[in-house]
């Protein structure tokens, strides 16, 4: 650096990270079914003067647009008919409290089932915590003019709404974002084999790879599925393919006709969802082709074998319930009692935004708490400034409408790319919804944000070595231990105690996939959870193969079963004498003990 040069500033990798958006294709689906569902009941209130009406039901179309995700046309739809049982429950338990104290006893009754939920899979965690958000949006938003069972109803109605538009795309319903990330990866590898600049085709390669893995890892809101697992397996596994398509791209080889149709076939599988089919790699003079042959053949096996893998329990959804749920549960209630007193006790008119707050951030399966609570209030601050001049230049009624509809629109896009974008616009809608009804407070809203976004901070990080537990290496090794016990009891006949032990192995691996997404975007944590994620999920494997031959008795090798007890337990001893073992090597490992075990 040269004399007088001002030094560069950089921010860490783990804030920009943190703060940069993840790019993914707009769901046009999605989009109108937010803006007709949260404007619609706006342009009847105002037409017909019933305001009151037109807020709560906007109100419902909003709860419903949170859990409005793209993805398959049947996940879409199941994941929005929970949200809109669970949301309605929730609002009902929150609008019937008669006073603050019978609020704040509702608030955190509804908050243990909430958190519970989460250990039900992704369907039910989301529905859970709206059944939570609102809640506490009810304690806040009585109307002094409606019954109870017709604040529901309405609050009904607009989740009906957005329900009944998200089921009316089935003629345009699209493929996840998640698999077109991924299957842009094989698509990239052709291009570089066709005509243009190789370099170029390279960079192009490079982008499909970064882009993955942000929609995959990346977001503090994306939340985790079994397909997600499923194409995070097959990213992990594309780098062979990758590594080898440079190198023949490099050398100036055009790789043969076959090896082309694979790849295409194989991104066409991914978008689609469908089943590959087998790959062999033919004859050829060249080692770089054969490499990549070699990379196509096992990622195919790969994606196959991840495909027809059963789900956990042959398709049923266990309430795996442990130590770090109880914990989640404990923070969660220590969190919204503080929030609800605190509004108690300053005196606040509207102090339920505090308790929205934490209710938000702490919401669990959806990533580092610490990532969601500074992006909610940097959105929180951004949605303030621009209700704040929209009110400043505009009159509320209908002058309001058009920007109401358009943040509406923005709702899913934010959600899917960025919490804190999300945050902004969430905010600002809320805002403007509520001018409506002359109960606009700006300052307020932010004054109360940051307190919730405080007391998270506090109980969340402040005293969480109050909980104390093992390392992340340790919770993998006591993990990969509980599954090799539980597979030498399994593959050997023994019924005693076996169930007893499928049951605590599945808690252990539930709390160790929590823990793991609590720290997904935690910035001095993320890359270690990244890394040790693959092998959670084929210990989940596993487990699962293991349940079924169980199931299977007298179908049992008792020499073959040794081996594999045998490997599991060599396993977890390098993992706890080699702090230097690398997870992706223990993960094959483990990968490839469950293969023996589908094949048998």
């Amino acid at each position: 650096m040269t004399s007088g040069a001002l030094p560069r500033l950089e921010a860490p990798a783990w804030l920009r990270r943190m703060l940069r958006p993840i790019a993914i294709p707009t769901d046009w689906t999605r989009v109108v079914a937010a803006a007709v569902g949260v404007g619609a009941p706006q342009v009847v209130g105002l037409l017909t003067g019933r305001t009151d009406e037109a807020v709560l039901a906007s109100v419902g179309a909003l709860c419903a647009s949170f859990s409005d995700v793209t993805g398959s046309y049947r996940f879409r739809l199941r994941r929005l008919a929970i949200a809109v049982v669970l949301g309605a429950i929730g609002f009902a338990a929150g609008a019937l409290a008669p006073d603050p104290l019978w609020a704040v006893v509702a608030v955190l009754a509804v908050s243990v089932p909430s958190v519970l939920a989460s250990r039900l899979g992704e369907l039910w965690s989301s529905g859970g915590a709206h059944m939570l958000t609102f809640c506490v949006v009810a304690t806040g938003q009585r109307s002094p003019v409606l019954a109870l069972h017709e604040q529901v109803a309405w609050f009904l109605a607009g989740e009906l709404l957005v329900l009944a538009l998200a089921a009316a795309t089935w003629p345009v319903r699209g493929t996840a974002p998640a698999r077109d990330a991924v299957a842009e990866i094989f698509t990239a590898i052709l291009r570089m084999f066709g005509p243009g600049e190789t370099i170029t085709a390279r960079q192009r390669l490079t982008k499909a790879l970064d882009t993955a893995h942000d929609v995959l890892i990346g977001g503090a809101s994306m939340s985790r599925s079994r397909v997600r697992d499923r194409l995070h397996l097959i990213y992990l596994r594309a780098t062979p393919v990758v590594e080898a398509a440079v190198s023949v791209a490099h050398a100036g080889i055009t790789p043969p006709l076959r090896t082309r149709e694979a790849l295409a076939e194989l991104a066409r599988c991914v978008r689609t969802g469908e089943l590959p089919p087998r790959f062999q790699p033919g004859p050829t003079d060249s080692a770089l082709v054969r490499a990549l042959d070699e990379g196509i053949a096992a990622l195919v096996d790969a994606f196959r074998d991840a495909k027809l893998a059963p789900a956990p329990g042959g398709q049923r959804k266990r309430l795996s319930i442990g130590a770090t749920t109880w914990w989640q549960v404990l923070r969660m209630l220590l969190c919204l009692a503080l929030a609800e007193g605190f509004a108690l006790l300053a005196g606040l008119e509207q102090g339920y935004w505090i308790a929205l707050t934490v209710a938000l951030v702490l919401r669990p399966n959806s990533g580092s708490v610490f990532a969601r609570t500074v992006l909610r209030a940097l959105g929180t601050i951004l949605g303030v400034l621009v209700a704040w001049a929209l009110l400043a230049l505009l009159p509320p009624g209908w002058w309001l409408v058009p920007f109401i509809v358009a943040l509406a629109g923005k709702l899913p896009v934010a959600l899917s790319r960025h919490y804190g974008l999300f945050s902004a616009v969430v905010t600002a809608l809320v805002l403007l919804q509520m001018s409506q009804q002359a109960q606009f407070y700006p300052a307020a809203r932010l004054v109360d944000t940051f307190v919730g976004c405080a007391i998270v901070l506090v109980v969340g990080f402040l005293l969480r070595g109050v909980r104390g537990g093992p390392s992340l290496r340790d919770g993998v090794a006591d993990a990969v231990e509980s599954v090799a016990d539980y597979l030498s009891r399994s593959l050997s006949g023994a019924e005693h105690g076996r169930p007893a032990l499928r049951r605590r192995t599945y808690r252990q691996l539930a709390d160790l996939r929590s823990r793991l997404q609590q720290l997904l975007m935690s910035p001095d944590r993320h890359a270690e959870a990244e890394a040790w994620w693959p092998t959670i999920a084929v210990l989940e494997r596993v487990v699962d193969a293991a349940t079924e031959q169980a199931v299977r008795a007298g179908d049992s090798d008792l020499q073959q079963a040794q081996r594999l007890v045998s490997t599991m337990r060599t396993v977890n001893r390098r993992l706890r004498a080699d702090p230097e073992v690398r997870p992706d090597s223990l993960h094959a490992e483990i990968d490839a003990i469950y293969h023996h075990m589908a094949a048998r």
